[in-house]
């Protein structure tokens, strides 16, 4: 029954995830996305009059707040409310579980299909750049990395759930 769930709660995370990509690039495009470029493609964009770097921190600040609600808050509650873990591998192993999977929608669906495959992140102007990021193989290692970078992120996730718990 907890593999179900957890496959379900990976689901829902897809749906909050391309829900935020969608706010974040709905009307204005690539460039609404300018925050996950590399700082070369940002400066291009502010030269070219699409952006400033004003708007691009404020961007980022958002961004990164309503991620670190996706990716920290989302899963603890799912962790803790929904499955009833309580104890600290119970908490870390479940979000490392949740965490990869919605790396993977992010890999998978946004970085490989989505950005290094099509044309739609292409921002006129800068194709000379596409080195930088566009290509598939840039982003082909990300899950190997994050096989192992997640291992401390869920350590760090299950502490804290495993507080709260404690806590409830």
């Amino acid at each position: 029954m907890l593999i179900l769930k957890l496959v379900i709660e990976i689901l829902i995370l897809w749906v909050w995830f391309a829900l935020f990509m969608l706010a974040l690039v709905g009307r204005k495009g690539p460039v609404g996305g300018i925050i996950f470029y590399p700082k070369v493609m940002q400066d291009r964009a502010i030269e070219m009059g699409l952006t400033t770097a004003k708007k691009i921190k404020q961007r980022t600040v958002i961004s990164m707040t309503l991620l670190l609600i996706g990716d920290l808050i989302f899963p603890i509650v799912m962790i803790l409310f929904i499955n009833g873990a309580r104890g600290f591998f119970e908490c870390a192993w479940q979000y490392y579980v949740l965490f990869y999977g919605m790396e993977f929608f992010d890999w998978f669906f946004v970085d490989y299909l989505w950005v290094a495959k099509s044309k739609w992140w292409i921002i006129p102007g800068t194709e000379d750049l596409l080195d930088t990021w566009h290509d598939p193989k840039y982003k082909a290692t990300k899950m190997l990395k994050l096989l192992i970078m997640t291992v401390p992120v869920a350590a760090l996730a299950g502490l804290i759930a495993w507080a709260i718990g404690l806590a409830l």
